[in-house]
Parts: C-alpha cells; sequence; structure tokens
C-alpha cells in the first residue's frame, strides 16, 4: 500500500471521528446513548492542554430513521475492508489536539459496540508501528516521531495517538484535570450527534501572526482582531431525530462580544455586497440558465445572510437553528460561503488568461507592423504642427483583421473630431480587458510613454534599437479600470522615472499583465519594485530582468 494510501486511509478514520459524533465512553455493549451532559469518561481523555475535541456518535447516526439513503452498506464494506472496523459497531469517537509548536499531537479514541481483537486493525497505520508494552499491555508504538502508536486498553476501547499524547490521555483519563476544552466539551447535552469545542487562548499567538501576514483586501482587514477578542468556539449538531445546529463564540468579556458582535455585523455587510456585486455580474451574463440563478440568490439573499448573523448573550454569541427550513437556510448559506470564494477565483483566472490573450494578439498584430514598415507604430499619428491625432490602436487595426474599420477612419482628423468620434463604439474586442469595469468605447490595455520607453518618439522605434534585448522590454500593459481611456485617443501610460508605480494597480488578483516586446505576456506583482519596473521599461538602460 502506498504512503499517499496510507494518508488517505488515516484521513478517512480522522473523518469519521468528525463526522460521527460521541464524547462519553461508557461501556455499553448496546451502543445506547448516554443520558445528560457529556461524562466525566468521555472529558477525561481530553487533556488539559487540549486545543481542540471533537465528539461523535456513528452507529446512533448511522443507524436512525431518517439516515436510510446513505450508502451505509458501502460505507460498512469500505471500514472493515481498510481498517477492520465496522463503522456501524463504533458507538463514540473522541478527537483530542494538542497545540502545535510541541510535537505532533492528535489523538482519536473510540468506544466500540462489539469486542475486538487488535490483530489486523487499521492495518495502513500498523505498518509505520513497532510492538511495545504499555501500563502491562502489548500495543502497537509508532516507528517515527510522527507516526500514531495504537493501543486498546479494554476490547470495547480503541486509541490512535502520537506516542507523547496516547501517554497524556491514559493519565488524565486515571485522575482527570479539567481543562478549558473538557470543561466546555462536558457542559454539552450527550444527545448532540456531533460536538466539537476549540480554545483559541493556546493558539492566539499564532492565530495572530498568521493573520498578520495573510494578503486580506482592506474590506475585510477586521478579521486580525478576532483572536484578541475570541476564547473558545463551540460546534454542536443533531441529526438522528430533531434536526439542530449551533455555533457558539465565546468573547474574552461582555466588551469584547459587543466589539465583536460589531465587527461580525460589518463583515456579513461587507459579504453581501461583495454576494450582491457577483449576482448582478452573473445576471448580465448571455447565460439563461445564469441569470435565473441570480434572480434566485438575490431572492433568498436577505434570508440567508439573517440566518448565519448570531445573536449576543453576555460574553458570547450564539448561531442556532432548528428545523428543516433554517437547516436548508443555513446550509445554504454555508454553501455559498465555500463556493463563492471558488467561483470567484474561477472568474478571476478565467479573465487573467482572456486578458493575457488579447495581450498576445496585440503583440502578434506589433510584430507584423514592424515586419511591414519596418518600425514599430507611433504612440499616435501626428499632423503637420506635431499635434497627436489617432491612437497607435487605430493604427494596428488593419493587423487585427479589422481594416475595414481603419478605412472609416479620417486620418488627417483628430480622434474626437465629429466623425471619428462616431466610430469610438465600435472598439474591437481585443482592446476590452474583461478584468476591468470600463465605459463602453475605453481600454485598458496602454504603451508606456516616456523618455527611454519604446513609444518615446514622434516615430516608432526599430526593434535594433532595443538595446536591452525584446524579452526584457515592456511593449504593453494593463492599468486600472479608472484609468482606462477612449481607444482612439492618443492618451497612454506615462512613465515617471521618480515615481514608476505611478498610475498603476492591481488589474487581477495581486497584479496585472505585461506585454513585452517579444510577444509574450509576463504577470506583474502589485508590489514589484521600482527599480524592476524601471528596467522593463526602459529600452536601454543596460538591464536585465530575471522572471
Amino acid at each position: 500500500m502506498t504512503v499517499v494510501h496510507r494518508v488517505v486511509v488515516t484521513w478517512v478514520l480522522a473523518g469519521a471521528l468528525v463526522a460521527s459524533p460521541s464524547v462519553v465512553f461508557v461501556a455499553q455493549a448496546n451502543g445506547a446513548a448516554p443520558a445528560g451532559p457529556q461524562g466525566a469518561g468521555a472529558v477525561g481523555y481530553v487533556t488539559p492542554g487540549a486545543a481542540l475535541a471533537a465528539v461523535a456518535y456513528p452507529r446512533r447516526v448511522l443507524t436512525a430513521p431518517g439516515m436510510e439513503l446513505l450508502p451505509i452498506e458501502v460505507m460498512s464494506a469500505a471500514g472493515k475492508k481498510e481498517l477492520g472496523i465496522d463503522p456501524l459497531d463504533v458507538d463514540q469517537i473522541v478527537l483530542v489536539a494538542e497545540p502545535p509548536g510541541l510535537g505532533p499531537g492528535i489523538g482519536v479514541v473510540a468506544h466500540l459496540a462489539r469486542p475486538y481483537k487488535p490483530e489486523g486493525l487499521l492495518a495502513p497505520l500498523a505498518e509505520r508501528t513497532v510492538e511495545a508494552q504499555l501500563d502491562g499491555k502489548p500495543y502497537r508504538r509508532g516507528s517515527g516521531p510522527m507516526d500514531l502508536s495504537i493501543y486498546m486498553p479494554d476490547a470495547h476501547t480503541l486509541i490512535v495517538a502520537h506516542d507523547p499524547l496516547l501517554r497524556k490521555m491514559l493519565a488524565n483519563r486515571a485522575d482527570p484535570v479539567e481543562g478549558p476544552v473538557s470543561k466546555l466539551l462536558g457542559a454539552i447535552d450527550a444527545s448532540q450527534d456531533f460536538a466539537a469545542v476549540l480554545s483559541i487562548d493556546p493558539l492566539r499567538d499564532m492565530a495572530k501572526a498568521q493573520l498578520a501576514l495573510a494578503p486580506l483586501p482592506p474590506k475585510f482587514a477586521g478579521v486580525r482582531k478576532l483572536p484578541d477578542l475570541v476564547s473558545a468556539v463551540e460546534a454542536r449538531t443533531r441529526l438522528s431525530d430533531a434536526q439542530e445546529m449551533a455555533l457558539v463564540v465565546y468573547a474574552r468579556d461582555e466588551a469584547a462580544a459587543e466589539e465583536l458582535e460589531a465587527l461580525i455585523g460589518q463583515l456579513l455587510a461587507t459579504a453581501r455586497e461583495m454576494f450582491l456585486a457577483e449576482m448582478a455580474e452573473q445576471a448580465a451574463g448571455d447565460d439563461p440558465v445564469e441569470q435565473a440563478m441570480a434572480q434566485y440568490m438575490r431572492r433568498v439573499n436577505e434570508r440567508i445572510f439573517e440566518a448565519i448573523r448570531p445573536v449576543r448573550n453576555g460574553d458570547r454569541l450564539e448561531l442556532a437553528g432548528g428545523g428543516q427550513q433554517n437547516m436548508q437556510i443555513a446550509t445554504i448559506g454555508i454553501l455559498i460561503a465555500l463556493l463563492l470564494p471558488a467561483v470567484q477565483a474561477a472568474r478571476a483566472a478565467a479573465r487573467r488568461a482572456q486578458s493575457s490573450n488579447n495581450l498576445k494578439q496585440i503583440g502578434l498584430a506589433m510584430h507584423n507592423y514592424h515586419d511591414a514598415h519596418g518600425r514599430l507604430p507611433a504612440r499616435a499619428a501626428f499632423d503637420e504642427q506635431k499635434s497627436p491625432l489617432l491612437s497607435w490602436r487605430v493604427q494596428l487595426l488593419p493587423y487585427l483583421d479589422e481594416g475595414h474599420l481603419y478605412r472609416q477612419f479620417k486620418l488627417d482628423e483628430p480622434w474626437d473630431s465629429e466623425h471619428n468620434r462616431q466610430l469610438i463604439p465600435r472598439m474591437p474586442a481585443v482592446y476590452r480587458n474583461p478584468a476591468s469595469a470600463t465605459a463602453p468605447g475605453k481600454t485598458s490595455y496602454v504603451v508606456p510613454v516616456g523618455e527611454g520607453t519604446l513609444f518615446d518618439a514622434a516615430e516608432g522605434t526599430r526593434f535594433r534599437a532595443v538595446l536591452d534585448g525584446l524579452s526584457n522590454t515592456m511593449m504593453a500593459l494593463e492599468v486600472p479600470g479608472d484609468r482606462a481611456v477612449v481607444w482612439t485617443q492618443p492618451d497612454d501610460w506615462r512613465f515617471d522615472p521618480e515615481h514608476p508605480l505611478s498610475g498603476l494597480g492591481q488589474v487581477h488578483p495581486g497584479g496585472f499583465n505585461i506585454l513585452l516586446a517579444d510577444g509574450s505576456v509576463r504577470f506583474v506583482s502589485i508590489e514589484v519594485g521600482p527599480d524592476i519596473l524601471r528596467a522593463l521599461v526602459t529600452v536601454a538602460g543596460g538591464e536585465r530582468v530575471d522572471f
């Protein structure tokens, strides 16, 4: 069995643990659910230093009347084949995880409805263990620090954990010491099919450091405050009878809860604005199915966002839902939260690719123009008084299969003459950047102009004058939508050697595309250094750029 297969099987086991609810380990061969709160038996395995603990009851959920449509037979057969355990025999399961930084610390405890023998259990994991003794019993100790150990204190209990945590769990079971996680977990009603508690306190510094480095959009910068406001998070779900779920966020104090409530409100409002903007864009498309989906999502968006708005009670905020309709609303909200960023990312990638293709077509047209005239087009066509008339974009039309449109221009008149102005709405599609929201007839594809650039003279530049090399010199680029120009107007990006980044901005997530003089397209980060940009813009600066 491959290492990848073993890892997959390991995560299947961990997933079963999180997807199946439990907390208390009472030796009940019939698998009946314990009454009252999650008892000391289960919480006893949760070490006082745990950052996360989760509890589930797989057998109870899988055998519930409402679960007949699940592929239970397949799950049962797969569990027995891959792990040596039938999921229907797992009464209860507990996950314990200690904070990272002190070595690996993850453990899973399962209470089994019928007795099992250790031989043949968890074969993929057992391959990475060696025989050893623990508390006078034989067990399988992980071969290395990252490998999991397998221990059965009795025929109904199976523990899989990193060895140091396994010993802590057993010691705490024998002499329980309550910690923040076990305290919250022990207070949850055992009728819940799933319960989990995450303590933020041991993770706060790490979370703050990660959020400080995360490239969050300005509208979501408030997320960086969360670690300082939150103390713990609790989630619980009931599936086997009434459909209920709840998410509780414990603030550090009541003042922090008030601030957290306001912050969540702001984030939800921002998310709703983004959602509506995305739906408006989808409705503007040509696909009738996408248009109908946008109409539906606009219709239900208010209920969705209200359904996921938590209610503050003292020092905690709670989001709870019950009944089939509320569960459906919550499910739709969760799916939107998960899928909308993915949809946006996919669309952004498609727009970036389309824009790159537009620039490549412009680059090919530039080369064809150079082949025909021995030089590139000048940044504009000029009259006898050296006044600019029409942009290079008009001069390039015959090389973009737009010869018919080119012949309709009066080349001796400026771009805004009465005649030429009528041709502005007929801008070719290749000049339309799908990533920029611009007015009709405007383009965000420009060339660099100014001293030392490829378009610094009234006459076009010859390729042999590009001493830095065509692959190191910028021919054209994208600018943000608010910098777009009328496509026929002789207006472009003026390079300022003192402030090379002036006029540039984020066209796609993280940066913008540029067209090099060799016809290739490169993506440039919005954080590009000024020296690199100067090197790209100049034709004879003696610099080279390592992409």
